[in-house]
């Protein structure tokens, strides 16, 4: 696995600096609108609403952290496109993601279209189902995944601002970048939290992934259909949950404390996992048994 995740590393740097060069004059192509703030933001005229609202949100998340990690400095951008100016030279529409500072948002996608995209047809009546029994409109599963989205990606971003270099290392990055968002969400804003969490329990019970194993997730990264790569940030908020309840710790400086020491980069996951466990009593290597 330590070949696998250098390759992937070294790609993911490619991929990083190509993106950094085009991303600005490519989002700057697209008809918007622009909104000011401590996030600047580009909006698809008709979807500044959404705009104003993640825009907001994001703002506040920065807040939060800045205020948490006293001379941390971040920047970000935000952008909610349409179908007709998405950045389809990038991504696929339909998918949020970050990339060189930016925080990309769909906007015109609904319940059925996340529905759709993401891989949950195939269990659509059971999730309407627990929707109803908590009183949870289906639309708000949608609202509260892109919420979540949008803070994981400006984690990335935080991470960056603490530990030199970022992290490459793939499992410990999207992990870092979730727990930055459930913590800053549970303790601002925890209804925006429940619409995401009703649909991440809701899958773990009746998706069935093709791929199941961290081998198997580091070998077809960026390659396996973003169903079953969701399955897997599914399975990871069942730790993160462990970790956000061991409010004695601070995650972000546990895995700070691991680069400082260890290049990551040559560790298996599973030494990476013992050494953070140092702090969390061994649930990393529990939560890891179960992907073998």
């Amino acid at each position: 696995m330590k070949i696998i995740i250098l390759v992937l590393a070294v790609l993911i740097a490619i991929i990083t600096n190509a993106q950094q060069t085009n991303l600005d004059s490519l989002i700057g192509s697209k008809e918007t609108t622009y909104i000011k703030g401590i996030v600047p933001a580009l909006a698809t005229p008709g979807y500044e609403d959404i705009a104003y609202q993640l825009q907001s949100v994001i703002a506040d998340a920065i807040a939060y952290y800045s205020e948490k990690y006293n001379g941390i400095d971040i920047h970000a951008k935000f952008a909610v496109l349409d179908s007709i100016n998405w950045t389809t030279e990038v991504f696929p529409y339909g998918y949020m993601y970050g990339s060189a500072g930016w925080i990309v948002m769909p906007g015109d996608i609904d319940f059925n279209d996340f529905i759709r995209i993401y891989g949950a047809s195939s269990f659509e009546s059971i999730l309407l189902e627990e929707s109803a029994k908590k009183v949870i409109n289906p639309n708000e599963i949608t609202e509260s995944f892109f919420q979540f989205v949008a803070i994981h990606e400006l984690g990335h971003l935080i991470t960056s601002q603490l530990i030199k270099g970022g992290l490459q290392e793939i499992f410990l990055s999207e992990m870092v970048a979730n727990v930055v968002a459930y913590e800053f969400l549970i303790n601002k804003n925890p209804d925006k939290l429940k619409g995401f969490k009703l649909f991440y329990d809701v899958d773990l019970k009746n998706y069935v992934p093709h791929f199941t194993t961290m081998n198997e997730l580091y070998e077809n990264y960026g390659k396996m259909g973003v169903d079953n790569y969701v399955w897997y940030h599914c399975s990871f908020m069942k730790l993160v949950e462990e970790i956000y309840n061991k409010k004695d710790k601070d995650f972000l400086m546990s895995v700070k404390k691991l680069c400082q020491s260890n290049n990551i980069m040559e560790m298996e996951l599973t030494e990476i996992a013992a050494y953070i466990d140092k702090d969390y009593d061994g649930i990393f290597t529990r939560w890891l048994s179960t992907f073998k």
